[in-house]
């Protein structure tokens, strides 16, 4: 019997079970495989095959179609934010991975462990197959599509190793017979991490400069230096982390966009700008989309889930950034980071006005359907006491404290939903400028800043944010509530605070929600004003007991500072150890 491409599609099943979506690959099943893996035609279809599939299983997992599975995992457990959706029956497993009540049943790391090891199955098929002892020699066509798969890979495993600790490293094109054990330890997969790196850098492609939106949507040396920056910060090598990082900041391929251009980042009008060090592209293709099964979409359901949740307030139309009262509103800023943030950056700072909305400018910025055809935004008497505007009498938006995300929101004057299904047109950012200018700050932070140029970095996030606060001097706090406030919703903010053992607020994450309502809307006082109720402000806390009747809510040392490998995972890889305090 003739082995087929599509036979090899198998590995990913050690770890997932079996996956329709993974065999059927109708462009591969038919070609034998001993006609494949041979020309430089061939070597750059495999590599699409790593773009495609890794996109596709960080975007949207088999059974969540509501977020992509990689957003899930890196941001849901942050202490910014309420999961908020319509109350405590609306995303339960996905709350109780944030409040830290998960098991290792749970479907969010599930789906991201999943999408890693499906990402490092499609990397392998490239690396294994374009080497010197099947082919003789590599033309530099072949060596360059291994070595971009060779990064992706790498990028795999340090999140892999970032959120379990000790994960199979996998080399090989598996089989069903597989049993991949643990790595030895959490140091030494970044180890493996950075050696792969050095391994891909000879034979990968420079960005050419800012505007070369081409190099931003395509795996390159700056990402790669990227990624072995951020592995070594995790092991702590902070000199060589900021050998790394000075790489892409001195190549000169990479900038900050200015500051009105904040409003674009994560948009549609924002892809592969001057800032982004690597993001998968989105081209929305009518076939692909059409598809009834969504089995290849390249669009995500984020544009629903995390718009504004507008079931309880009037009007059905907020004309620049809404898409007509249909949104679930799954995340909310919490009161004390919206606060934070218009503390530390001022009201009128670029980033503030790019990532937060406050209530009033819900209300009095934005065109509601009593305004009529004409709108100037502002407060007047007329918008203050408008029964047909703000929340609903005696309803509340859950999980609010009357501020809103603007950051992930779709914005439809920058074109974010497509015209073939409007679905969210953004592209996927696995790594931004700001990141690795912080990174390197932070590395400063640690070490020291002999020329300056941590401290410029930090300096220049601020200066771009337009920030009220800018540093005069470098320090591990200065750089930690600048990461805190630039890289909000962007997937660092729960693993900094375990990795720096600032976990104090994840050991309270959940104990505390509450709901915003309107005062004019529940006869309270004269005009529209948001106020917090605070009356189910502790029923998590309550409600959710261990065996022991203590609160089974927030993260625990010596416990959650690793995910549990998934059950499906264990059950089926007898070499997989489970981490401790998971069994």
């Amino acid at each position: 019997m003739k082995k087929y491409i599509l036979l090899f599609s198998i590995s990913a099943l050690v770890f997932t079970g079996c996956n329709p979506d993974v065999l059927d690959i109708p462009q591969k099943g038919v070609l034998p495989i001993e006609n494949f893996y041979k020309t430089d035609a061939d070597a750059e279809a495999a590599l699409v095959g790593v773009y495609f599939d890794t996109h596709r299983n960080f975007a949207k997992s088999d059974k969540e179609y509501n977020y992509g599975p990689i957003f899930g995992l890196t941001n849901f457990q942050s202490d910014d934010i309420y999961l908020a959706g319509s109350g405590v029956g609306d995303c339960v497993m996905q709350r109780e991975y944030q409040q830290f009540r998960y098991t290792n049943q749970n479907p969010v790391p599930l789906a991201a462990y999943t999408a890693f090891y499906r990402s490092i199955h499609t990397c392998n098929l490239v690396i294994n197959n374009f080497t010197e002892d099947k082919l003789g020699s590599l033309s530099e066509t072949m060596k360059r599509c291994v070595a971009e798969a060779r990064v992706m890979r790498a990028y795999d495993h340090m999140m892999l190793g970032i959120y379990w600790g000790t994960p199979p490293i996998v080399e090989e094109v598996l089989t069903g017979e597989s049993r991949p054990g643990n790595a030895e330890s959490q140091e030494a997969v970044m180890d493996w991490v950075v050696n792969e790196i050095n391994l891909a850098l000879p034979d990968l492609t420079e960005r050419q400069g800012p505007d070369d939106k081409a190099g931003a949507v395509k795996i390159t040396k700056g990402f790669a230096n990227a990624i072995k920056g951020k592995a070594l910060i995790w092991k702590k090598d902070y000199n060589g982390a900021k050998t790394a990082l000075r790489e892409v900041i001195n190549s000169g391929n990479y900038a900050l966009v200015p500051s009105e251009d904040m409003i674009r980042i994560g948009h549609a009008d924002g892809k592969a700008t001057s800032e982004s060090v690597f993001e998968f592209n989105i081209t929305p293709d009518p076939a692909v989309i059409s598809n009834p099964n969504h089995k290849y979409r390249v669009g995500w359901n984020d544009h629903m889930t995390f718009n504004w949740r507008f079931e309880w307030l009037h009007g059905s139309n907020i004309k620049d950034a809404q898409i007509n009262n249909n949104g679930w509103g799954w995340i909310n800023p919490t009161g004390k980071f919206a606060k934070d943030l218009i503390e530390n950056d001022g009201m009128n700072s670029a980033r503030r006005k790019a990532w937060i909305k406050t209530y009033d400018e819900i209300l009095y910025d934005h065109q509601w359907l009593s305004d009529g055809d004409t709108f100037t935004p502002g407060r007047t008497a007329f918008k203050e006491t408008d029964p047909e505007r703000g929340i609903i009498p005696n309803q509340f938006i859950y999980g609010n404290e009357g501020y809103f995300c603007w950051k992930i929101v779709v914005h439809k004057d920058q074109g974010d939903l497509n015209a073939i299904d409007a679905s969210w047109d953004r592209n996927l950012s696995l790594m931004r400028y700001a990141e690795v200018l912080l990174l390197y700050a932070e590395a400063c932070a640690q070490t020291s800043d002999d020329d300056g140029l941590g401290l410029k970095c930090l300096q220049d996030i601020q200066n771009r944010a337009e920030s009220n606060t800018v540093s005069t001097e470098l320090t591990l706090e200065a750089v930690q509530n600048e990461k805190r406030f630039e890289l909000w919703l962007e997937g660092t903010r729960s693993a900094d605070l375990i990795r720096w053992g600032k976990t104090e607020s994840l050991e309270k994450q959940g104990y505390y929600v509450a709901h915003l309502r309107d005062e004019l809307a529940d006869g309270i006082g004269p005009v529209h004003k948001g106020y917090v109720d605070e009356s189910d402000d502790n029923y998590p806390a309550t409600y959710y007991l261990d065996e022991y009747g203590e609160s089974n809510i927030g993260f625990k040392k010596g416990k959650h500072e690793l995910l549990p490998f998934p059950k499906t995972a264990t059950d089926i890889n007898s070499a997989l150890k489970q981490n401790p305090n998971w069994d």
